[in-house]
């Protein structure tokens, strides 16, 4: 039977509640828990654990409450990996070719996306103030994740061969940004001021874009893709994990990364 401990590792008022093998987890870790058993997927104690250090480690950051939907990709299925880690809102819906595995999400490159069910004009996104972004385990081109109905709010470090993309709720004539790159990693864009946007690899800076905000766009975030109404721009990267939420400083973004990295080399499965 569970039951509340009244220590908590981030300091913070968090109750941490007894689990299998007598591992202590965090409330909101077994939250994510109880909605991928209630989908039909499951989760290995390692990847428990795993999801639950995450947790700790972005609320110990302050970067916790800045989110609005992570997706650890955890539990090899699609029951399991269409769950949002931070609530029960955005769900995400896979279409397309997926191949689900224990080091991630591989969409098939052609006509694979996740809608993750989230629309920046009605979520707690601002204009001035949102950030994505995509674990990326191998290369592609196209776009992580996105959409571009309205406005452009989507990264691409090789949008097609020759071109990158940093665009968080830009103007629908933003330019290519910089360089492109095929790295792997964590992909984070990023906006906290109105005059500028970032592109961040891992805990580093790299691209800084002159792009004025624009507004929020009307329709759903796709992984994997970029909602153009349909699906466009399709990448074939495997994803580990991927996130949505208020914009992240040049501190909280290398924060971000090394909580990210921590939790995937609890997988073996960080690059």
């Amino acid at each position: 039977m569970a039951r509340f401990d009244i220590r908590t590792r981030t300091g913070l008022i968090s109750p941490i509640i007894q689990g299998a093998m007598g591992a202590y987890f965090d409330i909101d870790a077994i939250a994510f828990f109880d909605r991928v058993t209630a989908a039909g997927g499951s989760l290995s104690l390692t990847e428990q654990n795993a999801v639950n250090q995450l947790v700790l480690d972005l609320k110990a950051n302050s970067i916790w409450a800045l989110m609005s939907a992570i997706y650890p990709m955890v539990g090899a299925s699609a029951a399991a990996c269409a769950q949002n880690l931070k609530s029960s809102s955005y769900r995400g819906t896979f279409s397309g070719g997926w191949t689900f595995a224990s080091t991630g999400v591989t969409p098939n490159g052609t006509n694979a996306y996740m809608d993750t069910g989230l629309n920046p004009s009605s979520s707690t996104l601002t204009q001035n103030s949102t950030h994505i972004s995509s674990y990326i385990r191998t290369t592609s081109i196209g776009v992580l994740l996105g959409v571009d109905v309205s406005y452009r709010l989507w990264i691409a470090p090789n949008f097609n061969g020759t071109q990158k993309y940093v665009e968080i709720n830009s103007g629908a004539t933003t330019a290519p940004s910089g360089t492109i790159s095929s790295s792997v990693g964590l992909w984070i864009g990023s906006r906290i001021i109105s005059s500028t946007s970032k592109l961040y690899l891992n805990n580093s800076i790299n691209y800084t874009a002159s792009s004025t905000s624009a507004g929020l766009d009307s329709a759903n975030i796709y992984l994997s893709a970029r909602n153009t109404a349909p699906a466009a721009n399709f990448s074939s990267a495997q994803c580990a994990l991927a996130s949505i939420g208020s914009g992240l400083s040049d501190t909280q973004a290398a924060n971000f990364y090394t909580n990210v990295q921590t939790f995937q080399t609890s997988l073996s499965r960080n690059v």
